[in-house]
């Protein structure tokens, strides 16, 4: 006969899952640490964001003042290397023969004026420095042409000229000059040199 052997009552307790104490979540106090903890965060996450935006708006200032300083200053060089060109023109064609006169025709560099079109701080520069500096390179080519075609004497069309490069040299010029050095001093208050 076979004894058939039952499984024996292990001595071990039955493990339970431990009882949980809810009494916490009553609480009124533990609801309101959750609250100002959520408040805390969020007040921080918001601060944080002002001021990074804060912060990329100051660069993105700094930057377009750097590019508009470096914009004038170009211009102010090619405008002033102009004045000293047609300067030396009107020097040239003075009491010379009309058949020669086109053999001193000045190459006025327009570079920096052509490609201001395409760059956008171009129409950050004051209004009146961009209209003179226009006026300027549009009365030169039509006196220049005058003299050239015969419309203009060499004497009147280098007086026209002289008149001309006298304003720019003593109302355009300064007052660029003294926009970009404007600029300049303010990027170096802000520890950005600009040379």
């Amino acid at each position: 006969m076979e004894i058939q052997s039952q499984p024996q009552a292990s001595s071990e307790p039955v493990k339970r899952f431990p009882q949980l104490d809810n009494q916490e979540l009553i609480k009124s106090s533990f609801w309101i640490s959750q609250v100002f903890m959520i408040i805390a965060t969020v007040t921080g996450v918001f601060l944080a964001a002002q001021e990074g935006l804060s912060q990329a708006i100051t660069f993105d200032t700094l930057t377009n003042k750097q590019n508009n300083y470096y914009l004038r200053h170009a211009l102010y060089d090619e405008v002033s290397d102009n004045v000293q060109l047609l300067n030396e023109y009107r020097e040239n064609i003075v009491g010379k023969p009309t058949s020669t006169i086109k053999n001193f025709h000045p190459n006025m560099a327009t570079f920096v004026w052509e490609n201001m079109r395409y760059s956008q701080y171009t129409l950050e520069t004051p209004s009146a420095i961009l209209s003179e500096t226009r006026r300027f390179y549009m009365q030169a080519e039509d006196i220049v042409n005058k003299i050239e075609t015969r419309v203009y004497g060499a004497q009147y069309g280098g007086g026209l000229l002289k008149e001309l490069t006298e304003k720019v040299s003593t109302q355009t010029l300064p007052a660029l000059k003294a926009n970009y050095t404007e600029l300049a001093n303010e990027l170096k208050r802000n520890d950005i040199i600009v040379e």
